[in-house]
């Protein structure tokens, strides 16, 4: 088994990655739009499936890409086509009748959905890593009717790190679900939502940098030291955790290794920019998606350095994190309250879920962002846009709409939030999570970002399905 593999498309899997990111986006407008139409407070279940899902798409849209060229025999291919479409549809239709409509013979369908998604990307993931698995890998790596292949190779040892990290931050999670979800329990300590979510967030996006180094063709030197800082960053934010919600060691412990990884982004927007140095790419249009690359990566800087200051500014101790605002549900605790001696499971008042948000949702939008442009560039170096298509300036199209969805998403986010732009805001005396910011704000992110959200959405999936039907045609003729 080689110790690299060729970068490719699988086009109908592409397609089922950004039909599940669509999945959960629509899952979260419908809590976004019925809180602002309706002023209907987001439950639950719509906020923990909302994130689940739309990162489960990433992880499918990163699989997309790796597929082509594993060797692994033609049915586990199939199985991943119809396991990535089922289980999360089902884990969503079940979470939302159990929480909802407290359908409890529900609760039985997230567990299953969950566990056969997890055993096809872990198994994706472990072939990837260069392992063999009984009955599904090959000797020889067979390239399907629908997936195109480019020359563009990565190593095998860049998943193997991020996939361990990522499996220990996934136990986390069925700790939660098992241990507090289901006996509607508070999350106590309630750091343990981080310990779960910046884990594996953390191991993905570590991938997801990785793959577009490899993109941009940095220098073999550049490369294998960024794989390096994954393979130290990841374990030691893993530890950090860990002591922060045992030992209750100051945010600091896991905040510096976390640090450590920023350096991969940082990265990747030196290199699209042209500061780090790139070998020479014969990829059509390869100078627009490098600017697409640039922009998307440097709006992901700020917020991920969003994320540190609130974890340096608030969520010092593992009692008090502004993730979940959980006093206004039924199985959740109150606020921490220190007089009373009780822990706590939502944030301190004062803190601000609105920079929180900022953090988290169009942080999380970037990744599917440069998955999309991941994507995008492995069918521009594949021919698409030049020969199948002949239509290159739909790639420039994407290469603009694409980062922008994100930008004004957080964009929105920060001038619904901003403390200091509502006229009467320093005058008020009132927790700083509900100063008004700027009056209209969040129209940037209602009337811009969720608009080239959809359009980006529908189209890539209509490109989807005329390449699948271009190219059946193709081998009809054949």
């Amino acid at each position: 088994m080689k110790d690299t593999i060729k970068l490719g498309v699988n086009i109908p899997l592409f397609v089922i990655g950004t039909l599940v990111v669509a999945l959960g986006a629509f899952i979260g407008i419908i809590g976004i739009w019925g809180y602002f139409a309706r002023g209907i407070i987001s439950p639950e279940w719509i906020k923990i499936s909302h994130g689940h899902i739309a990162w489960w798409g990433v992880l499918v849209l990163i699989a997309s890409v790796i597929l082509p060229s594993l060797n692994v025999k033609s049915w586990f291919k199939s199985i991943v086509l119809i396991g990535t479409v089922l289980a999360p549809l089902v884990w969503g239709v079940g979470f939302y009748l159990y929480y909802a409509r407290d359908i409890s013979a529900a609760m039985y369908l997230l567990p299953i959905s969950e566990a056969v998604l997890f055993i096809i990307l872990l198994a994706v993931a472990l072939v990837a890593s260069g392992f063999r698995l009984p009955f599904i890998t090959t000797e020889e790596a067979t390239k399907g009717r629908f997936e195109l292949i480019t020359n563009i190779e990565i190593p095998r040892r860049i998943f193997i790190v991020p996939t361990i990290v990522a499996i220990l931050g996934v136990l986390v999670g069925f700790y939660i679900a098992s241990t507090f979800r289901v006996a509607h329990k508070p999350i106590e300590p309630a750091a343990l939502v981080q310990f779960h979510t910046h884990t594996v967030i953390l191991s993905v996006s570590a991938v997801v940098m990785l793959l577009l180094l490899r993109i941009l063709n940095v220098e073999d030197r550049v490369f294998n030291i960024a794989v390096g800082i994954s393979q130290v960053a990841l374990p030691l934010v893993f530890l950090g955790l860990l002591l922060f919600n045992i030992a209750k060691i100051h945010s600091l412990v896991w905040v510096i290794p976390a640090g450590i990884y920023y350096l991969l982004p940082i990265a990747v927007f030196l290199a699209s920019i042209g500061l780090i140095k790139s070998k020479p790419v014969d990829i059509p249009y390869h100078p627009a998606m490098k600017t697409s690359i640039a922009f998307a990566t440097l709006v992901l800087l700020v917020l991920i350095a969003t994320g540190a200051y609130i974890a340096l500014k608030w969520d010092t101790t593992p009692e008090v994190t502004v993730t979940f605002k959980q006093e206004a549900f039924p199985h959740v605790g109150p606020y921490y309250d220190p007089e009373k001696g009780y822990p706590g499971t939502a944030p301190a008042r004062n803190t601000p879920r609105g920079l929180e948000n900022l953090h988290y949702s169009p942080g999380s939008w970037l990744h599917v962002a440069l998955m999309w442009l991941v994507g995008l560039t492995l069918l521009s170096a594949s021919g698409v846009f030049t020969n199948i298509l002949n239509k290159p300036g739909l790639l420039y199209l994407f290469a603009i709409t694409i980062p922008l969805a994100p930008f004004f998403n957080a964009l929105g986010r920060y001038l619904a939030w901003a403390p200091y732009l509502g006229p009467a805001a320093p005058a008020l005396q009132i927790e700083e999570s509900i100063f008004p910011g700027a009056p209209g704000g969040i129209g940037a992110l209602w009337y811009a970002g969720h608009p080239l959200k959809a359009f980006n959405i529908l189209t890539l999936v209509i490109l989807g399905i005329a390449l699948i039907y271009i190219i059946s045609k193709k081998t009809e003729k054949a």
